[in-house]
């Protein structure tokens, strides 16, 4: 009797072993019922009362169990694990792997199509039809306020790497002929904003032959190369001495910039950065960074200082996307001060903040130099334009 039992139980135990890795977790799943809502997940659904919200109820149910289902983080981690150590996908089409071991921001947002922030930068990439009438707004009101601001546009790791990308794409971003440089070869682009701004793309790609631009899982760019495009940027626009001393650097492995995006996977890569202490230079990272404007400085967030005793008294403004935060502290090299402020959040300031950063960046024109640092997906895109077009200075008074 008994080995027939048992026999039974062999013959299901595949079944029970199923029935039992699902019921667990349902039971979990239940226990969500009694918890606060999560604003990141489905919240459960209310109790229907007519007909119709009866018939809507499935699949809003569904959406909840996915969300809450028991160990659902764990199963998660597994999937993309083992996706991505077998044939190297991410559960995201905002990554993706290229070749030669380097990975690529793939596209800006779940919703868009394949290698969306890689096409848009390489060949095929069309700037936005605002794009030109803001760079000429952008520097038309600049030289009306007596100042005359300069722009760099960083090419970015697909048009830099074209032979890393994947095999599809190497003849689209091996081109030159990008959406950066079709608008500064454009007829409607006023000649005093094109001679302002400043699209190193073949500069770069010679750099990389010999120096670190972007680690090869990262995003933004990061490295020693970094130093070399500040010295050709600063003889392109101002001719600015080059000859204070190279600064100390440091190395460490520092985890991918795009890891936010999927669990379970990690990314490192070798990265260069100055070593700004024993360079002598004093750096301030962070909200806390401006006194002058705290509020403000804690709104924006992404905002740093320098100062170096040693270079020449004069003041850099850095106004950029995200890619000016790790630029931003080799042009400390050759100037007594830098003030670096992305403008991600600019949007958030209130009218009575947004004069108040006005006031403060363009003090003291005459010994300050300006640069807009944006990579060319953000100033093609209207990232430059959403950014900047709140914080432009008034035109000087008439004279008397």
């Amino acid at each position: 009797m008994a080995s027939t039992v048992f026999a039974r139980i062999g013959r299901h135990s595949a079944k029970i072993c199923i029935v039992f890795m699902l019921v667990v977790p349902a039971l979990m799943s239940i226990k969500a019922t009694r918890r606060p809502n999560d604003p990141n997940l489905t919240p459960l659904p209310v109790r229907p009362h007519t007909p119709q919200a009866w018939l809507e109820m499935p699949p809003k149910v569904t959406a909840w169990v996915s969300d809450h289902f028991g160990f659902r983080t764990h199963f998660i981690v597994a999937d993309n694990v083992l996706r991505f150590n077998l044939f190297h996908e991410f559960p995201s089409i905002q990554v993706a792997y290229g070749q030669n071991g380097r990975y690529f921001m793939a596209a800006h947002a779940k919703t868009v199509g394949p290698y969306q922030a890689m096409t848009t930068v390489c060949g095929k990439g069309k700037a936005n039809a605002t794009t030109i009438p803001y760079l000429n707004k952008l520097f038309t009101t600049f030289h009306a306020a007596g100042m005359d601001p300069k722009l760099l546009v960083v090419a970015s790791a697909p048009a830099v790497y074209p032979e890393d990308v994947p095999s599809d794409l190497v003849e689209e971003c091996t081109s030159t002929n990008t959406a950066a440089a079709r608008v500064l070869a454009s007829p409607e682009l006023l000649p005093q904003a094109r001679a302002s701004i400043f699209y190193p793309l073949k500069e770069m790609r010679e750099i990389k032959t010999r120096a670190s631009l972007f680690p090869n899982t990262w995003f933004h760019w990061a490295g020693d190369g970094l130093d070399e495009v500040a010295r050709i940027t600063l003889t392109q626009f101002w001719k600015t001495p080059l000859d204070q001393p190279p600064m100390q650097l440091r190395r460490y492995k520092g985890g991918s910039d795009m890891s936010h995006m999927f669990i379970g996977i990690k990314l490192e890569s070798d990265v260069v950065e100055p070593d700004l202490g024993a360079s002598g230079i004093k750096a301030c990272f962070g909200g806390e960074c401006f006194p002058e404007m705290p509020a403000i400085a804690r709104i924006l967030g992404d905002v740093s200082r320098f100062n170096n005793p040693k270079a020449p008294k004069r003041r850099l403004l850095i106004i950029s996307d995200s890619f000016g935060e790790k630029m931003s502290p080799w042009f400390a090299r050759y100037y007594g001060e830098v003030e670096h402020f992305c403008t991600n959040h600019t949007h958030e300031l209130t009218p009575e903040q947004t004069e108040e950063m006005k006031k403060y960046l363009y003090r003291n024109p005459a010994d300050t130099d300006i640069l807009f640092l944006y990579h060319d997906g953000g100033a093609m895109y209207d990232v430059l334009r959403n950014g900047t077009q709140m914080i432009l200075p008034p035109p000087l008074a008439a004279k008397q």
